[in-house]
């Protein structure tokens, strides 16, 4: 079956950001990827440099950064 239209590719711009975190006592990096959907920017990933979840040590990470980059207007 063909395809209708053309299809378009999205791109992605990745940020290196720094902030403390809000779940413990320490400043964090975090990268970034923002993409271009329907017009409107968007948090597509979001990667942390915190020790505990690189090495999968089972550490409970509730995202709160989250919520500070990218929160949900009602």
């Amino acid at each position: 079956m063909p395809r209708e239209g053309p299809i378009m590719a999205e791109k992605s711009k990745w940020v290196l950001r720094s902030m403390k975190c809000p779940e413990e006592n320490r400043k964090a990096e975090l990268l970034l990827e923002w993409k271009v959907q329907k017009g409107k920017k968007v948090l597509h990933s979001i990667s942390c440099d915190h020790p505990q979840l690189l090495n999968y040590s089972g550490v409970d990470c509730q995202w709160l950064c989250l919520k500070r980059i990218s929160p949900k207007k009602s």
